[in-house]
C-alpha cells in the first residue's frame, strides 16, 4: 500500500489525461456536455475501430481500438484513414483478453496477432497501447505470458481496468492495484481506461470515488491518461452525478 499524498493539479483548458469511455448510442446528445467550454475532457473512445457520427463530430479526439481478433486485418487501414496517432491495442487491441465474457484470447495467440497486425503501426509513428487485462486474479498471469511470448512487441503504454475489491475496498484497493502494476512495469506509462467503484454503489459513494480518484490520478506522473466508465448521464448511479467532467 502506498502512503503517497496527492497534490491537486489544476489545468487551464483541457486536461491531457482525462478522457471518456462513451458507448451510450441511445443518448448521443449527452456528449455535448463533455465538450462545453468549462469541460477539461481531451479524448474519448468507445471500444470500436471507427467512431459513429456523433463522436466523430464532437470535436473531442477519438482513439480507435482493436477489440479481440475480429477484423484485425482491417485495423491498420482504419487507423491510417483516420490519421490516428494513438491506438488502444489492449483496451482497444485486446480488451480484457483474460476474461471469458470479453475478448477471451489466449496470450500466445494475442502475441502472434499483435506482431502481424498491430506492431506494423509502430513504423507509422503510432503509439501502441498494450492489452488491457482485468484486475482479477487472471489478469497478471495473462499479461506475463503475453510479454514472454511477444518479446519484440512495442508497448508504449499499458491500459488497466478497475472494478473489483481484490486489492482492498474503495480508493485504497484501487491505489494498491495501480502501484503494484507500476512496480511490475515501471518503465511503461499507465492508462486507466475503465474504472468504477465496486459494489455497493450509491450516488454518494460513486461520486466520492470519482472525485478522489481523478485527483489522485492527476497527481501521478506515470499515469498518462484515464477515463471513467462510463459517461451515462441518464443513469442514476453510474454517472448522473457528473454532467461536465
Amino acid at each position: 500500500m502506498s502512503t503517497f499524498s496527492p497534490t491537486p493539479t489544476h489545468f487551464k483548458g483541457k486536461n491531457p489525461k482525462r478522457g471518456l469511455a462513451f458507448a451510450d448510442g441511445d443518448t448521443p446528445g449527452d456528449l455535448i456536455n463533455a465538450n462545453q467550454s468549462q469541460s477539461v475532457i481531451s479524448w474519448q473512445y468507445n471500444w470500436a475501430t471507427l467512431p459513429p457520427d456523433y463522436l466523430a463530430t464532437s470535436n473531442i479526439k477519438y482513439i480507435p481500438m482493436q477489440w479481440g481478433s475480429g477484423a484485425a486485418d482491417q485495423f491498420q487501414g482504419s487507423v491510417k484513414a483516420q490519421g490516428a496517432d494513438t491506438v488502444l491495442v489492449s483496451d482497444s487491441g485486446f480488451n480484457e483478453p483474460d476474461f471469458i465474457n470479453e475478448s477471451n484470447m489466449d496470450p500466445t495467440q494475442a502475441a502472434a496477432l499483435w506482431m502481424e497486425f498491430i506492431q506494423p503501426l509502430k513504423a507509422q509513428g503510432i503509439r501502441l497501447g498494450g492489452p488491457a487485462v482485468t484486475a482479477s486474479g487472471s489478469g497478471q498471469p495473462w499479461l506475463k505470458t503475453f510479454f514472454s511470448a511477444c518479446t519484440n512487441c512495442t508497448i508504449d503504454f499499458l491500459p488497466l481496468h478497475w472494478y473489483v475489491k481484490l486489492y482492498g475496498s474503495g480508493t485504497e484497493g484501487f491505489y494498491n492495484y495501480l502501484w503494484e502494476m507500476h512496480g511490475l512495469y515501471p518503465n511503461i506509462p499507465i492508462w486507466v481506461t475503465e474504472s468504477q467503484r465496486h459494489p455497493p454503489m450509491t450516488q454518494v459513494l460513486v461520486l466520492d470515488f470519482l472525485n478522489q480518484t481523478i485527483t489522485y490520478l492527476d497527481s501521478l506522473d506515470w499515469i498518462e491518461r484515464y477515463s471513467w466508465f462510463g459517461f451515462f448521464v441518464s443513469d442514476p448511479i453510474v454517472l448522473s452525478t457528473v454532467t461536465v467532467c
